[in-house]
């Protein structure tokens, strides 16, 4: 049952069996083996077993009951998330990271090499989005965190910048605080951003700012900057929406709240887009990224790494005090990550699969892979173009293309959503191809405003070919021609 120096032999067969388990599984072609009704989903809640099972048994039952049922993310043809986890350099460090048990709450005894790894990977970060390295003294001097994810690094952000907008509230308390805005994008903003200002108490008070081609409205942003001039703590702006994976104006923004109101704080939610500044075609679209106070960066988006790991990267190295906690149980020692990370504290070594990935796949590679996966999204959206039964609707920045079938001459807006709705029903189950589904605002393309219903290609796998991206057009064209004719 546990790991000893008598049966290292036996264990290590074990885990052999395991690996393999693993390994035909990402190599399967398909999506999904099997469909899961919620019903057959509820038996698997079971009680607590009375006698125990062999392992080997366990493992025969995992394959056979629940494995079937897994979503295979490093299928070519699962294109609805950028997901792939298929870095080897990656599974080792994640593999590694469960072997090796180290806490990086603290260093000296918990995470002795550890910690100073995760530093050197957050410096690296740091780097990618442009940001400076400056001496390193103490945790202080880091001027970042790994998290468990994006939407943990961007309650952080709120959180610090609702320190920096009334500072000691952490300690004194969130009663009889003037209001304060959080300042985001309408339609595009991420969940994340409201539920971080709620539980933090800072209530629900977002400022949702009309949108232009999936930005922010510049006329319209600078109209609410003056009217709630100085009572706004943050602005959010999306380097990557998780929608569109649209880029917004970030010089633009940037130079709007520092004449209006310098004491804004603002963050940029980069969980894709940090990724552009390693591919030297595309690192303009994130200029003037380097400006904003805080960043957040999600390297398993984007580097093919095993679930989770984000990161926030702040500016100012003084700030990061404004949240820091002191415990005797959290060494006060100089390197001791556990004072810096709220709401985690005691943390596995997340970092150490990004770590391994740096090692393996660096600059020259690394711009190759940012840059091909962009180029399949254009190839994609160049293909949607030439057939006349799909329309886009949106521009590849990054790598989304968002698409309705139209069957050619559909232009009603309530039949087109039911249609692609049930397109969208269709592959779910049939588990041939993913794509996602959500709804977003009309850009012109049919009639502004409205509620679209469109389906979304987002893809990270290398795997992914142009024979792929035909394969999927032809696909998803002969269910909506099945649909139209069922309706």
């Amino acid at each position: 049952m546990f790991l000893n120096q008598d049966n290292q032999k036996d264990a290590k067969e074990f885990f052999t069996d395991v690996i393999d388990v693993g390994m035909l599984f990402k190599n399967d072609k398909k999506v999904h083996k099997k469909s899961l009704s919620i019903e057959d989903g509820k038996k698997m809640i079971e009680v607590m077993p009375t006698e125990g099972k062999d392992i080997k048994m366990i493992l025969a039952e995992f394959k056979e009951t629940i494995l079937p049922y897994c979503t295979n993310f490093w299928s070519a043809k699962f294109m609805g998330f950028p997901d792939a986890g298929n870095s080897i350099a990656g599974i080792w460090g994640a593999l590694l990271s469960d072997f090796l048990q180290q806490n990086l709450i603290n260093q000296s005894f918990c995470s002795p090499s550890a910690t100073f790894t995760e530093i050197n990977v957050i410096r690296r970060l740091r780097e990618i989005v442009g940001y400076e390295n400056g001496e390193l003294n103490d945790i202080d001097d880091v001027w970042g965190v790994i998290t468990w994810g994006g939407t943990t690094s961007n309650s952080i952000a709120i959180l610090l910048w609702r320190e920096n907008k009334y500072p000691w509230t952490i300690e004194n308390g969130v009663y009889d605080l003037p209001v304060s805005y959080v300042v985001v994008p309408k339609w595009i903003g991420h969940y994340s951003v409201k539920s971080a200002q709620m539980q933090i108490g800072l209530g629900h008070h977002l400022l949702e700012v009309e949108t232009e081609d999936f930005r922010y409205n510049l006329k319209e942003l600078e109209k609410t900057l003056n009217e709630y001039k100085w009572q706004i703590s943050t602005l959010v702006a999306y380097v990557g929406d998780s929608r569109t994976m649209t880029v917004d104006n970030l010089e633009e923004i940037y130079d709007l709240c520092k004449r209006i109101d310098p004491s804004i704080r603002l963050h940029a939610d980069s969980c894709h887009g940090f990724s552009l500044w390693c591919s030297q075609s595309l690192k303009h679209k994130i200029k003037w990224i380097e400006k904003f106070d805080s960043i957040t960066t999600d390297p398993h988006k984007v580097f093919n790494l095993p679930y989770v790991i984000s990161a926030l990267l702040i500016k100012d190295p003084k700030q990061i005090k404004k949240i820091i906690s002191i415990s005797d149980l959290i060494t006060q020692e100089a390197f001791s990550f556990g004072q810096i990370t709220p709401f985690i504290w005691s943390k596995s070594r997340l970092s150490l699969k990004l770590w391994f990935f740096i090692k393996n796949l660096w600059k020259k590679w690394l711009d190759q892979l940012i840059t091909r996966r962009h180029d399949i999204a254009v190839y994609l959206s160049e293909t949607l173009k030439k057939n006349s039964n799909f329309v886009v609707l949106n521009d590849v920045e990054i790598n989304s293309v968002i698409f309705m079938f139209t069957g050619g001459n559909i232009k009603e807006i309530e039949r087109l959503n039911e249609i692609n709705k049930k397109i969208y029903e269709i592959v779910l189950q049939e588990w041939e191809y993913y794509i996602h589904k959500f709804s977003i605002p009309d850009r012109w393309v049919f009639k502004k405003g409205e509620t679209l219903y469109p389906l979304r290609f987002m893809s990270g796998n290398p795997n992914v070919q142009e024979n792929d991206i035909h394969d999927l057009v032809s696909y998803i064209g002969t269910i909506g021609e099945r649909v139209i004719k069922s309706m």
